[in-house]
């Protein structure tokens, strides 16, 4: 099936992804979610329902501090966007630093399903925690 996007709301809904996700409000975040919303991890490949995502989020909030998109690069396809950049913050203390890639399809106006690769050895190794995921 093929799906034309608006281009302009794509890069709308990608700047405000990025934004939102250095404010650690999930509230907010919730406002671009489709309601049939799934998200994928590259460190632990299941789809998570919306409010399994917003669980995740939570939690990641709850011990990571200072978060910024540094390098920020954003995409627009013919089925949503992509967002590349560098996460930085403290996470148990440490000062991180990880590349990461979040693809997003938007339907209806919202992010309806997301795919993000993180490099989790530059999160566990500056954290102090080697094996763990994330979150």
């Amino acid at each position: 099936m093929s799906v034309t996007i608006d281009r302009d709301e794509a890069m709308r809904l990608a700047q405000f992804w990025a934004s939102v996700s250095e404010e650690h409000n999930t509230d907010k975040f919730q406002t671009v979610l489709h309601d049939d919303f799934t998200m994928w991890y590259n460190f632990d490949p299941q789809y998570r329902s919306r409010a399994e995502f917003v669980e995740t989020l939570k939690a990641a909030h709850a011990m990571f501090e200072n978060q910024k998109n540094e390098d920020l690069k954003i995409t627009i396809t013919e089925r949503g966007f992509i967002l590349q950049a560098t996460m930085t913050g403290v996470l148990a203390g440490e000062n991180i630093s990880s590349p990461y890639c979040f693809v997003a399809e938007v339907r209806e106006g919202k992010v309806y399903r997301g795919e993000e690769y993180f490099d989790t050895a530059q999160l566990t190794k500056k954290a102090g925690r080697p094996g763990e995921g994330m979150v």
